[in-house]
C-alpha cells in the first residue's frame, strides 16, 4: 500500500494511524487469504477485501465530522477514524471559533485515505490591560452591545482576555454597573495564537478657562490652568458623570457636571466671573515688588529712578483684563508700562514719549528676558500732554489684542489711540505694571485692574 506524501506538523501521527490501519488490513488479508487457501482446497471460492478507511487529523482537538452532509462522528484528541464503502464523500469538519474544512475524498477498497484538516480560526483573542478597575461589582463584557458570555473572558488582575468571534471591526464595552471602564471600536483580525493588544482608549478633557485657576474634579485636585489658559485632563473615567470645580482667587467659583467620552476631546469654557479687583490708592509699597527710586507721595505712585527697572504687583495675574490708572509726567517727558508681565523680564512693554505738549507717540516693545530690543509698533498720538497736568489711560487686554484709550487733561472724552496685536500671543497671561526709564519722573494715581467683563472706571483726579 503506498500513502501520499504530506509535508505537515501532523503528518507523523497520521503516518503512524496509517501504519496501524494497514497492518490490521494485513492480518485481515492473511487471515481471510488462510481461509481462502482452505476454502480453495475445499471449495475454490476468492472474496478480496471489500471496505476502505478514513483517517482525518486535525488542528483543534475537537469538532464534529460530516459526510455527505451527514454527522459521522467526533474528533477525539484532534483524531477521527472510520471504514467506509468504496466511493466518493463529501468530508466536513466543524469546530467552534473556526471557519468549516471540506473535501471530497476517494475510499477504495482494501486501501486508507489520510485528510489533514486545518481549520482557519474564526476569532480574535483580544487583551485589556490597565482597566482601572474596583473590587466590586463585578464586570461585564459587551461586544456590539450585547453581552458577551463569561465563559469567553477572563480576568488577570486589571488585564482582561477575550475571545471575540467572529473577528472584524467590533466594538468593545466593559463594564462595572453603570461606570464604563472601557468603550473603543476596534479591528479585530483573525489569528490562532494572536493577541490584540489595546490600551484603555483615554477620555480627554480639555479646559480654557483663567491661567493659574486650581481645577478639582470629584473633589481631586487635576492640577492649575497653564499660562496660555488650558488645562488637558485624562485620567476621568469615561461615559461616567463627574464634578468639576474651578477656583481662583477674587473669582468666582466655577461648577457643573460633565460626562466625558472617548469618542473625541470634551472641551469645557470655563468662564470665571470676577468679585474683586486689584486697585490701590497708594497709602505704600506692600502690594508691589517695587524697584529702587519708586515712592509714595499723598497716595500718588512716584515712578523715578537712575535706571531701566521693572516693578509689578504682587501676586497678581490677569489675561483679559482692563487697567485703568491717572498719569502725569513730571520729568524727562517719558513715561512707561508694561502688559502682561509675566515676571521683571518679560511682557509688553509700552513707552510713551511726549518730549513736547504737541509731539507724542507710543512705542509697542516686545520685552523678553531683559532685553527691549527695537520698538514692533510705533503711534503718534494726536493728545497734549503737558507737565503737571493729569491724564486717564485705559488699556484693554483682550486675547492677543492690546488697546490704549486716553482721556486728556482738556477733554472729557475718551480717544482710542493705539491698538496693537501679537498674532504669536507671546504673553497670554500676567500683571500690569510700570517702568522706571533714566531720567524720567511720572506719577501713577487711582490704580484699578479688572478681569475682563467687569465694570471698572476710575475718576479723574
Amino acid at each position: 500500500m503506498r500513502l501520499k506524501t504530506v509535508n505537515h506538523p501532523l503528518h507523523s501521527l497520521l503516518v503512524l494511524l496509517t501504519v496501524l490501519v494497514v497492518s490490521g488490513s494485513s492480518a485481515m488479508a492473511q487471515k481471510e487469504a488462510g481461509v481462502i487457501v482452505e476454502k480453495k482446497v475445499r471449495t475454490a471460492n476468492y472474496r478480496p477485501p471489500s471496505v476502505g478507511s478514513l483517517m482525518v487529523a486535525s488542528n483543534t482537538p475537537t469538532g464534529e465530522v460530516l459526510l455527505n452532509g451527514q454527522p459521522s462522528g467526533q474528533l477525539t484528541d484532534a483524531r477521527f477514524m472510520k471504514r467506509l464503502n468504496p466511493g466518493r464523500y463529501r468530508l466536513e469538519v466543524r469546530a467552534a471559533d473556526h471557519l468549516p474544512f471540506s473535501r471530497e475524498v476517494t475510499i477504495a477498497a482494501g486501501r486508507a485515505e489520510a485528510v489533514i484538516a486545518e481549520l482557519k480560526p474564526n476569532f480574535a483573542t483580544l487583551s485589556l490591560p490597565n482597566l482601572r478597575l474596583r473590587p466590586t461589582p463585578k464586570p461585564a463584557v459587551f461586544v456590539d452591545g450585547q453581552p458577551l458570555d463569561e465563559g469567553r473572558w477572563r480576568l488577570d488582575g486589571q488585564r482582561l482576555e477575550a475571545r471575540i468571534s467572529p473577528p472584524g471591526t467590533r466594538t468593545i464595552q466593559v463594564k462595572q454597573g453603570t461606570r464604563v471602564v472601557y468603550r473603543a471600536t476596534l479591528k479585530l483580525e483573525a489569528a490562532a495564537a494572536k493577541v490584540e493588544v489595546a490600551e484603555p482608549p483615554k477620555a480627554i478633557l480639555r479646559i480654557e478657562s483663567l491661567p493659574t485657576a486650581r481645577v478639582y474634579a470629584d473633589d481631586v485636585y487635576c492640577g492649575d490652568v497653564s499660562a496660555d489658559g488650558t488645562l488637558v485632563i485624562d485620567q476621568l473615567s469615561p461615559d461616567e458623570t463627574h464634578r468639576l470645580r474651578i477656583e481662583a482667587e477674587r473669582y468666582r467659583t466655577f461648577e457643573t457636571d460633565l460626562t466625558v467620552t472617548t469618542e473625541q476631546p470634551t472641551l469645557l469654557r470655563a468662564r470665571l466671573e470676577a468679585i474683586i479687583e486689584f486697585a490701590d490708592n497708594f497709602t505704600n509699597l506692600y502690594k508691589w515688588d517695587a524697584p529702587p527710586g519708586w515712592a509714595v507721595e499723598n497716595q500718588l505712585l512716584r515712578v523715578s529712578g537712575p535706571a531701566f527697572a521693572v516693578g509689578l504687583p504682587r501676586d497678581v495675574g490677569f489675561r483679559g483684563c482692563e487697567i485703568n490708572f491717572d498719569l502725569r509726567m513730571t520729568q524727562g517727558g517719558r513715561a512707561a508700562w508694561i502688559v502682561r508681565g509675566r515676571d521683571e523680564r518679560n511682557g509688553y512693554l509700552f513707552i510713551l514719549e511726549a518730549p513736547t505738549p504737541t509731539t507724542s507717540r507710543l512705542d509697542t516693545y516686545l520685552y523678553r528676558d531683559g532685553a527691549i530690543g527695537t520698538p514692533v509698533q510705533s503711534d503718534p498720538l494726536p493728545l497734549r500732554f503737558e507737565a503737571r497736568k493729569w491724564n486717564r489711560i485705559r488699556i484693554v487686554a483682550h486675547d492677543n489684542k492690546i488697546s490704549h484709550l486716553i482721556t486728556p487733561s482738556d477733554s472729557p472724552d475718551e480717544i482710542s489711540v493705539a491698538l496693537f496685536q501679537d498674532r504669536d500671543k507671546l504673553f497670554p497671561y500676567g500683571a500690569p505694571g510700570f517702568v522706571s526709564l533714566p531720567d524720567a519722573t511720572f506719577y501713577v494715581g487711582g490704580f484699578v485692574v479688572c478681569p475682563e467683563g467687569a465694570n471698572c472706571r476710575p475718576e479723574i483726579r
